[in-house]
């Protein structure tokens, strides 16, 4: 029994001197600008700017509205002021170009933004050429319909997403997908009472998911890695759950992104940032903005609209 008492005694203290407190200094890094707009073709840019916080600061994020001198130019000329937006939209104000100034594709924007006590900032992007998907069209034969345990039903369709040529160089791109509902008052005769839009989940194989990534934009970014092998098509199932006593899909909204390289990694850190393993390093997040931090990307953006046949 002494024995055995030794030996827990023993190893109770072996593994006391394996935990150790580890106290990390962070050096002190000095406030800075932070700015991040995201703009597309026949959009106003809009630029939420703040104030940097130390890491241990988890204070919500103060937007300014004063006191900011902000523009836009284009080769080095002065384009457009940058003035503030009245309009609140979920607590943040951001500041826009000026009416008549809405962003082009394939420009070259530069962003300058001073307050007065801190660094200027400034940040170049544009938006690239888009690049387009081949149409998507459905037959009757391609959906199926499998029932679920509450009554409803799931109408799971494949779709292809098929780009019509694959560009040399880069391949940043991002896609998200809605539904629209019909609710029928009733089927015989058909009476339709309203009409209903919701995301679209969707199943894919296992590396096709592992190469998605959601992010705070409305949309899911592909890894460039997807297209190693001269890839050209993504395949997703989607899954539409509807109540077949009074509700018919009608149509699928595929919205499709190509992205500079400056959204796509900024994004990507950040998806990489929320989704790290334990005990791994987390990733830098990407800035594109000098003397500041943040991000100034553009991208270029279409819509299709797929018929969903009638079953």
């Amino acid at each position: 029994m002494h024995r055995y008492l030794l030996l827990f005694v023993g190893c109770w203290l072996l593994l006391a001197r394996c935990a150790r407190e580890v106290i990390i200094d962070l050096p002190e890094e000095p406030t800075k600008l932070v700015a991040v707009c995201h703009f597309s073709e026949g959009q106003h840019f809009r630029v939420k700017i703040s104030l940097s916080k130390p890491v241990n600061d988890g204070s919500d994020i103060e937007f300014l509205k004063s006191g900011v001198d902000g523009t836009l130019s284009v080769n080095g000329e002065f384009w457009s002021p940058l003035d503030p937006d009245t309009t609140v939209v979920a607590k943040i104000t951001y500041w826009k170009s000026s009416k008549e100034q809405l962003a082009q594709s394939e420009v070259e924007y530069a962003l300058t933004v001073r307050v007065s006590g801190y660094p200027p900032i400034q940040s170049r992007s544009k938006i690239p050429a888009h690049v387009a998907l081949e149409p998507i069209v459905l037959g009757p034969g391609d959906m199926t319909i499998v029932a679920l345990n509450d009554g409803l039903s799931e109408l799971r369709i494949p779709l292809e997403l098929r780009l019509k040529d694959l560009p040399a160089g880069n391949h940043f791109f991002a896609f998200n997908l809605t539904h629209e509902t019909v609710v029928y008052e009733s089927f015989n005769p058909p009476e339709v009472a309203y009409s209903e839009e919701g995301q679209t989940n969707f199943l894919t194989d296992g590396r096709t998911f592992s190469l998605l990534h959601d992010i705070p934009e409305p949309v899911v970014l592909i890894n460039e890695n997807y297209w190693a092998d001269d890839r050209r098509t993504i395949y997703l199932v989607a899954r539409i759950p509807f109540d077949p006593e009074s509700e018919r899909p009608q149509r699928i909204f595929l919205e499709w992104r190509t992205l500079s390289e400056e959204f796509y990694r900024y994004h990507l850190s950040l998806s990489r940032q929320s989704s790290n393993l334990p005990f791994s390093d987390p990733d830098a997040v990407f800035n594109n903005v000098d003397g500041g931090f943040g991000n100034f990307s553009g991208y270029a953006v279409s819509h299709d609209t797929v018929l969903i046949p009638n079953f």
